[in-house]
Order: structure tokens, then C-alpha cells, then sequence
């Protein structure tokens, strides 16, 4: 893969000054990689990251800026997306977002937006025979925003409506995911969902968002990633045509500590559901950029890879019990899990979160299911994996992890998460950082990271005094099925079935007041 990677300074632009500088080594060590010491001459800087095929016809774009959710200001939760949506899906100071839309429609590209904990996110692809024309249209975009009152108004309601129909409403699934997130994480700049809270986003005005684009959407935080079969010096015009970008300095953003649970923390979601959603994690002091992320990737992938059959967790809650649908183990944030089956390209986060995803299960057979798969938990953490399931397990997830980056777009974007993490393009890097991993290295770093004495819990459930009731207790579950199971199952249930549980804490929340503020 033909890859450049660099930091492209205004004036340098300007002057197309030549080849760019490659990619720095990767990080080492804790919960946050070691930041940039970004030279005053660097500070108000556009960094660009090439990935050049002159053979397609088609060349994507991707506008990446390190302004996330993380930089909500407080009481105004959900500002930097509202900002995001509005310049990626609103009006210029040109045209209204009809006539942008009209506009793009003749070239078939529309420009896509979204933001995360850290970082915001502006795509589009383009045939290269309209790429003049699309690149007219984006710099506009990015730089001349016209942030009409009507498209104010209706991202905030969409906004609202996402929080308040689909979390709380519409998707159990998504509700439990997001709500994990937010306890792991409470108290922190992580700490509630990207799109805010319903409080926040009442107190936003347009004032607010016009202030926050110049302040954030600046020079020094965008990273501008640009792949496919582009004319030679196309990426450095681009730069160049973006001068107009709020001048900036990049934003230094520290990140405090996560809070760590104490015991196991139960927090039960209350609402009209047929079934019980489990979710239960912890955070971690690994993310990409470190040695010991990739046998805890392996690890992860044998315990339950996202959306695959193979997992123990999956073969035994589903396969061997049929209680529920999948289960799955993360070692990394996952972005909208239940709509995707790769991991999503540009949502890089410098913390993280070790998470189990055990699919809605019916009521009866909750108690049991949560108990269930700490069992695996443990066990995998207690007993570890062998060498021959290092080895089947290493060899399917080097396979499957060439799926993951398709699509030029694909491929750009975790080139762009790379350069995010400062360490070689992560694809690649599976490949040879899982190469020469022996079970002990990975047993080791499972040790090091992985326990469940300290999580937090998250159930969303329709019977939550009764489920809290039986959790305070910690008595005995039960367990039925409709067909009798081998005798090996029965034998392990009775292990599982004893399996204390502990909570420290069980709090019952109605999902009314979920996202609230």
C-alpha cells in the first residue's frame, strides 16, 4: 500500500511545498498515548494523510477534526455534534441546504456527518471526473458555513429525538451500549452520549454553535485524509483552498483518569421490554497504540468476536443453551454495533473500555445469562487460552481483519486512525504484531487488564424490582430450557447457576430520566 502521511503547514500549502513528512513512531505505554509536542511553527497546521490508487475512478475524502463530544462545554451537552451535523448537512453562506443538496446531487455525492467522543467527522466521495467540481462545493462547506436558523433548529430536534425515540424508545440495544459507555465513564469528558443530553441541547443557541466552529473547527485540528486516483498535487491544492479555516492553534486536550467501579456497580434501565439486555465492563489502560493491545485483541476475538459464531461466549450462551441471540467481547470502543459488522473507521479514542455484550435474553433467564458469561470471563482470565487456540484463533482473525478495510474509504480512514495513535497502519499491523504471539504472552496481558471484581453493570430490563431483588439476594439462578441439554451443559450450570454475583451497588433508573442530563 502507497501511503504519505504528513503536516501541512498554511503557508506551505500555499506554496506546495514538495513531499510530506511520514508518519511518527508509534507510542508506547499507558491509557493515553504521548500527545504531540507540536512545535509552535506546527500549531496552526492542517495535517494531511495520502493514500494514492491511481487506478480507481473514484477518490474519498475525509475531513477529520479533533473535536468530540469530550469538548462540550458544561450545561450545553451535545454542541459539538449539533456543530457537526449543521456544517456537514446545513446550508453555506452561498446556498441553502436544498440548493447544496441540488448541487451534489448531478456529481452522485452527498457529504456525510457524525461525531464521537474525540473527534468529528466530514465524508464524501466523488468520481475523479467531478472532483473539481465536488472540491468547490466542500471547501464551501468546510469554511464558509451558513448556519441558517432552520437547520439549527431541526438537527437539535433530530438530535433530542435520537436520545429521547431511538435510545430510550426505539432500540434496547443501543440504549444499554450508549448508557455502559456513560457509567464506565461517568464523571469524565466521555461521560455522556455525542449527541448530548436533552438538557444540554435546550440550552444551545446558534450563537453557540457559530462560536464553537471558530474556535474549534480550526487549521490546527483537522486532519484531511484524501485516497484514490487523484491528479498529482490535488491533496496540497486542497489544503491550500482551506486557508479560509479558522487560523487556531490545535487544541490541547488532556484527559483525566477514568473512574474506576468499586465492586460491581448494577445500574437497572426500567421500561416497557419483552426481553433483558446485558452489557457489563470495565475501563482499560490499553488502546492501539500499545504493545499489549494486540494479544488482548486476540483475546477478545476467542472470547466473542463482534457479530461471528465462534466465540465462547457465543457458543456457549447461544450455541450449546440457545438462550439468546449473540454475545460478544470488546477490547475497544465499537462504534453502533448493532448496524455494523467491522469496526467503524475514525471514531479513535486515546481511552477505552473492556465491554461483554450478551443479546437481549428473555426475563426468566437473565440472572442466569449474566452469570453466565462472567463465567467465561473468568474462566478465560483463570484458565487462559492454549497454544492451539492462540493459533486457530490468531489465524482466523489476520484473515478476517483484511475484511475490515475493503473499501477505499475503509482503508483511508484507519490509515487516518493510525496517524491518530502514531503507530504503523493498523491493518497491516494485526498481521505482524499477532505473527509471533505465544498463548503466555497473551495469558499475561489478559491478567494484566482483564478482571470482573470492579464493573459496572448495565440491565435494561421491564422487571427491574424483581431482577434487583434477586441480584441483592445473590441467590442460586435458575435455568430452563425447552429441550433437554447435553449432560455437559447441566454439569457446568451448576457451577454457573452458584456463580456469587456481589453487587456492591443495584440502582433502579427509569428510562425516562436516561439522557435527561
Amino acid at each position: 500500500m502507497s501511503v504519505r502521511c504528513g503536516i501541512v503547514g498554511i503557508a506551505s500549502a500555499l506554496a506546495l511545498a514538495g513531499a510530506l513528512a511520514p508518519a511518527t513512531a508509534r507510542a508506547q505505554g499507558g491509557a493515553e498515548p504521548a500527545r504531540s509536542s507540536t512545535p509552535p511553527e506546527e500549531a496552526q497546521v492542517i495535517q494531511l494523510v495520502t493514500l494514492p490508487s491511481p487506478g480507481s475512478p473514484i477518490v474519498s475524502i475525509r475531513a477529520m477534526f479533533r473535536v468530540g463530544s469530550m469538548d462540550d462545554p458544561k450545561g450545553k451537552e451535545g454542541l459539538a455534534a449539533l456543530t457537526t451535523a449543521i456544517l456537514g448537512e446545513g446550508a453555506t453562506a452561498k446556498r441553502s441546504y436544498k440548493d447544496l443538496v441540488e448541487a451534489l446531487y448531478p456529481l452522485a455525492a452527498s457529504v456525510q456527518a457524525r461525531t464521537d467522543r474525540e473527534v468529528s467527522l466530514l465524508t464524501v466521495e466523488v468520481h475523479r471526473d467531478k472532483l473539481e467540481e465536488l472540491t468547490a462545493l466542500l471547501v464551501e462547506v468546510l469554511t464558509q458555513p451558513g448556519f441558517a436558523p432552520a437547520d439549527f433548529e431541526r438537527h437539535r430536534k433530530q438530535a433530542e429525538s435520537y436520545l429521547t425515540t431511538t435510545l430510550r424508545a426505539a432500540n434496547d440495544e443501543l440504549l444499554g451500549l450508549e448508557l455502559l459507555q456513560q457509567q464506565v465513564f461517568a464523571g469524565h469528558p466521555y461521560g455522556h452520549a455525542p449527541e448530548g443530553t436533552v438538557a444540554g441541547l435546550a440550552t444551545i443557541t446558534l450563537d453557540d454553535v457559530k462560536a464553537f466552529w471558530r474556535e474549534r473547527f480550526t487549521a490546527g485540528n483537522l486532519m484531511l485524509g484524501v485516497a484514490g486516483g487523484y491528479p498529482e498535487g490535488y491533496p496540497e491544492r486542497l489544503v491550500a483552498a482551506l486557508v479560509a479555516l479558522p487560523q487556531a492553534r490545535r487544541s490541547d486536550r488532556p484527559l483525566p483518569p477514568p473512574p474506576r467501579p468499586q465492586g460491581r456497580e448494577v445500574t437497572l434501565v426500567e421500561k416497557d421490554t419483552a426481553s433483558v439486555g446485558i452489557h457489563f465492563g470495565h475501563p482499560i489502560a490499553v488502546t492501539r497504540a500499545d504493545d499489549d493491545y494486540f494479544p488482548l485483541m486476540l483475546a477478545a476475538s476467542y472470547l466473542g468476536e463482534h457479530r461471528t459464531s465462534h466465540g465462547r461466549l457465543y457458543q456457549q450462551i447461544r450455541g450449546l443453551r440457545g438462550i439468546n441471540y449473540g454475545d460478544y467481547a470488546y477490547v475497544e470502543h465499537y462504534h453502533l454495533p448493532p448496524f455494523t459488522t467491522n469496526p467503524t473507521p475514525n471514531v479513535p479514542r486515546r481511552q477505552q473500555l473492556f465491554s461483554v455484550w450478551v443479546r437481549p435474553v428473555q426475563p426468566d433467564a437473565a440472572h442466569f445469562s449474566l452469570r453466565a458469561a462472567l463465567h467465561e470471563v473468568d474462566r478465560l482470565i483463570g484458565q487462559g487460552m492454549t497454544a492451539e487456540e492462540v493459533e486457530l484463533t490468531r489465524d482466523f482473525l489476520v484473515n478476517y481483519s483484511k475484511l475490515w478495510a475493503q473499501t477505499l474509504s475503509a482503508r483511508l480512514g484507519f490509515l487516518m486512525d493510525s496517524r491518530y495513535y502514531r503507530m504503523p497502519y493498523w491493518i497491516d499491523e494485526i498481521e505482524r504484531r499477532l505473527a509471533g504471539l505465544t498463548a503466555e504472552q497473551v495469558n499475561a496481558a489478559v491478567r494484566r487488564h482483564l478482571q470482573t471484581k470492579d464493573l459496572e453493570m448495565v440491565l435494561v430490563t421491564d422487571e427491574a424490582s424483581a431482577l434487583a431483588a434477586k441480584l441483592r439476594a445473590d441467590e442460586p439462578a435458575s435455568i430452563r430450557y425447552a429441550a433437554a441439554p447435553p449432560a455437559e451443559v447441566t454439569e457446568a450450570d451448576e457451577s454457573i447457576q452458584a456463580l456469587p454475583v456481589k453487587p456492591r451497588t443495584v440502582e433502579i433508573v427509569p428510562v425516562g430520566q436516561v439522557f435527561e442530563k
